[in-house]
């Protein structure tokens, strides 16, 4: 039997902090009379708000006797999923006060302790939002991601990329960014095999972005689409080539075949549950990874970090460039027979 919180009273003067902690969390938003009132906030990068998305279309399904609103720094991708009302960070703050707040993903230094128990590194980018949020993790039929943006306005562009090739060559943590001349050599590859590769990415204020790579022959789209436009573009794409970054978890939402490279987070954490199976169409091409090298058991003095590795070290775990390519050759002559 759980065991049920010990009640609040006015004369403990605990900080409000401390009074989100789990222990307290639900007597709390109780005393508040917010207890149905509940709020899930999203924010992070934005794979991570993708991939929060299976946890709120499921408590939005499971939670009938709730209203439930949205606040997010990327509303867009949630328009599919129907909210008492929605909040979009970039432009406004709701008043917490009123609601009981659920964050899908929650910094290390959280009042919820949840980095005491797990990490965001070690986890699956789908589960680590549900056992945030909501303490659980989903059933395998609620875990694949659902989107469904509109069609962009260029519809002559819609077309041209239908089945189409796209890379994004990702730049954030030195531990994922590969070099110029390996995803300048994935490129001259498709191009000499006629296929004109699609160029994706944009840059950020966090570091994040795309390599300087050569678009000769390329459709170089970058900084060009907005959040809604890529994925569903990549939706109807045949193949993604990309590293560990969110247009893997765009990818993920449609039937696209993608090839990624894992070198910072194992790959299992990274992917998805797709038509019913795991990693589906979703092919690891990494050699290897940080987790081969960092010893994550939780008796270290000091936080363990995967943001940087050798040089060499990176470069030993990158598949040859021309295979790589070759790859996504195939499966794209493949889905153009399906």
């Amino acid at each position: 039997m759980m065991q049920q919180p010990t009640r609040i009273t006015p004369q403990q003067r605990i900080s409000i902090p401390v009074l989100q902690h789990p222990i307290y969390r639900t007597n709390y938003a109780i005393q508040r009379g917010v207890e149905r009132k509940l709020l899930f906030r999203t924010w992070g990068g934005i794979g991570d708000q993708i991939c929060a998305e299976p946890t709120i279309r499921y408590a939005l399904k499971m939670f009938k006797d709730c209203e439930i609103s949205l606040a997010s720094e990327c509303p867009e991708l949630f328009t599919h999923l129907e909210f008492k009302r929605v909040f979009d960070l970039r432009e406004e703050s709701p008043n917490y006060d009123k609601y009981f707040l659920f964050d899908t993903i929650t910094p290390p230094d959280d009042s919820n302790l949840v980095w005491c128990f797990m990490s965001h590194m070690l986890t699956n980018c789908v589960d680590f939002p549900s056992l945030c949020a909501l303490r659980l993790q989903l059933p395998v039929a609620d875990k694949e991601i659902i989107m469904t943006p509109p069609a962009p306005r260029d519809l002559e562009l819609s077309l041209s990329c239908r089945n189409g090739v796209f890379i994004h060559p990702g730049k954030h943590w030195q531990s994922k960014t590969f070099p110029k001349t390996f995803w300048d050599k994935v490129i001259s590859t498709l191009v000499l095999h006629n296929i004109t590769p699609i160029i994706i990415g944009a840059n950020a204020d966090d570091n994040r972005g795309t390599v300087d790579v050569d678009t000769t022959g390329c459709l170089d789209l970058r900084n060009k689409l907005s959040l809604s436009e890529s994925i569903y573009l990549l939706q109807r794409a045949s193949v993604l080539l990309t590293n560990d970054s969110s247009p893997l978890h765009m990818a993920a939402s449609g039937d696209a075949w993608v090839g990624y490279i894992a070198t910072c987070k194992h790959p299992d954490m990274i992917t998805h549950w797709r038509k019913g199976q795991w990693q589906w169409r979703e092919v690891n091409f990494g050699k290897g990874g940080v987790w081969d090298l960092i010893d994550f058991c939780p008796n270290k003095a000091q936080s363990v970090e995967a943001e940087f590795v050798d040089p060499d070290i990176l470069a030993s775990w990158l598949p040859v460039p021309e295979e790589y390519a070759r790859w996504a050759v195939t499966k794209y002559h493949e889905v153009k027979s399906e």
